[in-house]
C-alpha cells in the first residue's frame, strides 16, 4: 500500500494529468485534479466556473493582499485559502496525487510528499498537442500562443501564491522531461516514490 503524497505540477501540453493519472492507478490511490475545483465550489457555495475562472493571473502576492485588504481578499484568494484547506485534508486522509494547485508549497511541511514537475521542449509540446486534440487553436501562430498563455497563467499562479519559482528544479523532488515517454515518466515517479517511503521508514 502506497504511503506517499505526491503532487505534480506541469507545463501545459506535456501529458502531466495522464501521468498522474496512471500512477494513481498503479500505486491504488485517488487523483484529485478538476476535483478540487468541484470540492472548492460546494464549499464556497459559488458555481464551479467561478472557481475555475479565480485561477486565474495575478500581479502582486497572497502576503500583499493579507496585508493590503485585510479581511476583504478578492474572490481568487478566497478560493485558493479553501483550497489549500482541502488539499491539507486529503493529505491528512491519506495516500493521494495531486494535480497542480500548488498542491507542493500547501503540502510543504509534510515529511511524506514527493514533488514532481513535468516539463518538455515547446516544439514537442505544439506536436504532442495537435496529436492529442488538446488545443482550441488551430492555426500554428495560436497554438503556440494558446501554450504560452496557459504557461504564462499557472507560472503566475504559482509564483502569486508562494515562495517559489514555477518549474524550478529546486522546488520539486523530480523534474522530468516527457519526451522520455509517457510509460518512462510514470515508472520514474514510481520508483521515485518507493525511494521515498523506504528513505522516511529508515
Amino acid at each position: 500500500m502506497a504511503k506517499t503524497i505526491i503532487t505534480l505540477g506541469r507545463e501545459y501540453c506535456t501529458g502531466g494529468r495522464y501521468i498522474a493519472k496512471d500512477v494513481a492507478r498503479a500505486l491504488g490511490i485517488k487523483l484529485y485534479d478538476k476535483e478540487l475545483i468541484t470540492m472548492a465550489a460546494k464549499n464556497s457555495g459559488l458555481s464551479e466556473e467561478a472557481v475555475a475562472a479565480s485561477e486565474k493571473r495575478h500581479t502582486h502576492s497572497l502576503l500583499y493582499s493579507l496585508y493590503t485588504m485585510g479581511n476583504d481578499l478578492p474572490l481568487g484568494d478566497q478560493v485558493f485559502i479553501l483550497q489549500s484547506r482541502i488539499i491539507k485534508q486529503l493529505a491528512d486522509e491519506g495516500p493521494c496525487v495531486i494535480v497542480g494547485r500548488c498542491g507542493d508549497y500547501v503540502l510543504r511541511d509534510r515529511k511524506d510528499v514527493l514533488r514532481i514537475f513535468v516539463y518538455a521542449p515547446k516544439g514537442w509540446r505544439l506536436a504532442y498537442g495537435k496529436e492529442n486534440n488538446m488545443l482550441q487553436a488551430k492555426d500554428e501562430k495560436g497554438i503556440k500562443d494558446e501554450i504560452d498563455k496557459t504557461d504564462r497563467n499557472r507560472a503566475s499562479y504559482y509564483n502569486y501564491y508562494t515562495q517559489n519559482r514555477w518549474g524550478d528544479a529546486h522546488n520539486y523532488d523530480l523534474a522530468i522531461n516527457a519526451t522520455l515517454g509517457h510509460d518512462a515518466c510514470v515508472k520514474m515517479i514510481l520508483a521515485a516514490a518507493e525511494a521515498k517511503e523506504k528513505a522516511m521508514e529508515g
